[in-house]
């Protein structure tokens, strides 16, 4: 599907449910992510590790099964994404790349990527991953699946996956602005769960520059922290 199309269709439902939970400003974010970021976009995200054995196990939402996929026939996901995002999903595959994805019977619902390390051509930041950890990113939940746990079941796989390969800590990304993103963040979170550096960044027509800092906390990220810590 064309993605100003997608835009189009998916908008009334986005933005309904980010003014449920945001308000004027969650609203105003879907409608810039259609519009204005499709030039030009400048952010500030924070890098946060996640310590893999602390992951307990719990159990899928009813009918959701999820498992690594590599292909090679991706036609069912053209119901989710376009043909060229898939080429790139085939180049990820091919960089080593890992795709988990959630199933609704034999249709896809979701995915998340893992990676083993970050280069800027695939994870569009180039970041020094540790020899021990792994990079979480780009999860995606169809929207009529938003709500039923699906994203929130990716976001736990992904961290048992990891363990699985014998990673011991877990890097993600979350922008200080995507609320939904922090939401879910938190749920994953533990104890160990700590943010290990901010990244500064703008996109302009498909290119990108970034500044990561370790260690600093900017006074504008305080929100943001205190929503990646654990929910009591």
């Amino acid at each position: 599907m064309n993605k100003y199309v997608r835009d189009a269709i998916t908008f009334p439902h986005d933005a309904r449910l980010a003014w449920r939970h945001s308000g004027a400003r969650g609203a105003w974010r879907e409608m810039r992510l259609r519009t204005l970021d499709r030039i030009s976009r400048g952010g500030l995200a924070l890098l946060f590790e996640h310590v893999v054995a602390d992951v307990p196990r719990l159990p899928l939402p009813e009918g959701v099964r999820i498992a690594p996929f590599a292909g090679p026939d991706w036609s069912l996901f053209l119901a989710l994404t376009s043909e060229k995002r898939i080429e790139k999903f085939k180049a990820r595959i091919a960089r080593g790349r890992e795709c988990l994805v959630a199933w609704r019977g034999e249709r896809p619902v979701g995915f998340t990527w893992v990676s083993t390390r970050m280069d800027a051509d695939i994870e569009t930041y180039a970041l020094p991953l540790p020899a021990d950890a792994c990079y979480h990113w780009d999860l995606y939940v169809t929207s009529e699946e938003r709500g039923s746990g699906v994203g929130t079941a990716l976001a736990w796989e992904r961290l048992h996956h990891s363990r699985e390969k014998f990673y011991r800590i877990s890097w993600r990304l979350i922008d200080i602005d995507n609320l939904a993103s922090q939401r879910g963040a938190q749920k994953t979170a533990s104890a160990s769960t700590r943010v290990v550096g901010e990244l500064r960044y703008r996109n302009l027509f498909g290119r990108s520059w970034y500044r990561f800092s370790p260690g600093v906390v900017s006074p504008e990220t305080a929100q943001a922290r205190a929503a990646l810590m654990p929910s009591t």
